[in-house]
């Protein structure tokens, strides 16, 4: 029994001890330095769109709109410049509900939206290059990018395959022996923008993954397949993305990147990007698109 008071009497004074250990620190850190984004990609027979933003310190209000306005953004194509104009806002300062407080630009099947769009249309050309360029007047920021199409890799077959009821699918392509490819191949099933109750923005794929096929295929035929969860009527939309090397490294690293900001044990990681002066991505789209109906 002294034993246990003896504990207890011990355990109290050591943990009102901790109190006085107790000290409030105030860190002086630096500004956080904004960083000019872009995000654009190019599409062949498709208007001119660039979406342009600012980084935020990891303490800053979430809620603060990253759009950058009055910027100057030009797209340079053999030897012809067209400069973009920007959206139109309902409000003088940006709002914080981006969607809603401005009228964004889109691309052709509604994907995504962008603060700076043109009616020019962007021409496919294998061999030429294109150049981004955007000035921020406000905060003396520039950057600048190029980048080229790439040709298209078509999808050779989508077979069906079934299990229990329930259908899977297997996408492949041809893939170049004598290069080095990447790719992106996603998967939506029935649309690419609407969802169930029929709000038509960006969809979720099923999939949606990157490829480096040295590492992966070395060469031949490359294939994806799914589980069997699929059931008679779903229309499963296929996307088959033949990108440029650092536009697969944007993406893993992005990736690498959002899943770092979860874990408080992941060391930070860099974004490899294409943009001088600053980071986001500048690339062109070359794909085929194929569908399957399950039966």
């Amino acid at each position: 029994m002294k034993n246990i008071i003896f504990l207890t009497l011990f355990a109290c004074i050591a943990l009102s001890s901790c109190d006085s250990l107790e000290r409030d620190i105030n860190l002086n850190l630096p500004e956080p330095e904004r960083i000019l984004t872009v995000e654009c990609y190019l599409q062949a027979g498709q208007p001119y769109r660039v979406l342009v933003t600012e980084t935020k310190g990891f303490f800053e209000d979430l809620d603060d709109c990253p759009l950058v306005k009055g910027a100057t953004v030009i797209i340079r194509h053999n030897g012809v410049a067209d400069t973009l104009d920007e959206s139109f806002y309902f409000s003088p300062n940006c709002p914080a509900d981006s969607l809603f407080g401005f009228i964004p630009f889109f691309n052709a099947d509604r994907t995504r939206f962008y603060n700076y769009g043109s009616n020019g249309i962007c021409p496919l050309d294998y061999d030429n290059d294109f150049e981004l360029e955007v000035i921020d007047p406000n905060g003396g920021r520039q950057i600048f990018a190029t980048t080229r199409f790439i040709r298209p890799v078509q999808i050779d077959s989508m077979n069906l395959l079934y299990k229990d009821g329930k259908a899977g699918v297997i996408v492949s392509a041809f893939d170049d022996i004598n290069t080095v490819d990447f790719y992106r191949v996603m998967l939506h099933k029935n649309s690419l923008t609407t969802d169930e109750s029929g709000f038509t923005l960006a969809k979720d794929p099923q999939f949606d993954i990157t490829i480096d096929d040295a590492r992966f295929f070395n060469g031949g035929k490359v294939a994806f397949g799914t589980g069997y969860d699929y059931e008679t009527g779903d229309t499963l939309i296929a996307t088959f993305y033949h990108i440029e090397k650092i536009y697969h490294d944007f993406l893993e690293t992005l990736s690498d990147a959002e899943s770092a900001n979860f874990s408080p044990f992941a060391q930070p990681n860099r974004i490899l990007t294409n943009i001088s002066g600053g980071q986001g991505i500048f690339t062109a789209l070359s794909y085929d698109r194929d569908s399957v109906i399950v039966n």
